[in-house]
């Protein structure tokens, strides 16, 4: 007799704990990554950092155009079939190196932006966690992802509070 009620108490803890309504938030994600500081240097470093990327990038393209424009005075001169071969295999070689700079530079623009901005993702989620746990919320969502939340609070200006602390 004293198992079954314990196991009745247990069954009707479980089901109120269940009939309690859970409890919503959402923030703009977005404007609190604006909000943050320090965002703008980062962002300013990794935009600089993508400008001598495409520096680079364009130098090569513009060094694969003159060799081309080369190839073609060459072409139309009649030189042999030797020298233009030669000269094939060198644009053939720069255009890879080109299509190989372009993916490494794009990766390496990733983990720069990573490296950069991983910071501020890891402050602006602490402080969310934050007022979730002060305010009991169960779940917290990012208005970008909603296509509506009608019965959710805002706490986007709680979560800025928190941040500037």
């Amino acid at each position: 007799m004293k198992k079954l009620t314990i196991i009745i108490l247990c069954l009707l803890a479980t089901l109120a704990g269940f009939s309690q309504k859970a409890k919503f938030g959402h923030v703009d994600y977005g404007a609190l990554m604006k909000e943050m500081p320090g965002i703008d240097t980062a962002q300013q470093a990794l935009i600089d950092y993508q400008k001598e990327l495409e520096e680079t990038g364009q130098q090569m393209v513009n060094e694969f155009k003159e060799k081309q424009a080369a190839y073609m005075q060459l072409t139309n001169s009649g030189a042999s079939s030797a020298i233009l071969k030669v000269k094939e295999d060198e644009m053939m070689k720069l255009y890879e190196r080109i299509q190989e700079f372009a993916s490494i530079s794009e990766q390496d623009l990733q983990q720069k932006q990573l490296a950069l901005l991983q910071p501020f993702q890891d402050k602006l989620l602490e402080a969310i966690k934050k007022v979730a746990s002060a305010g009991n919320y169960t779940y917290i969502f990012d208005v970008s992802t909603l296509a509506f939340h009608n019965e959710s609070d805002d706490l986007t200006e709680a979560v800025k509070a928190q941040i500037k602390k």
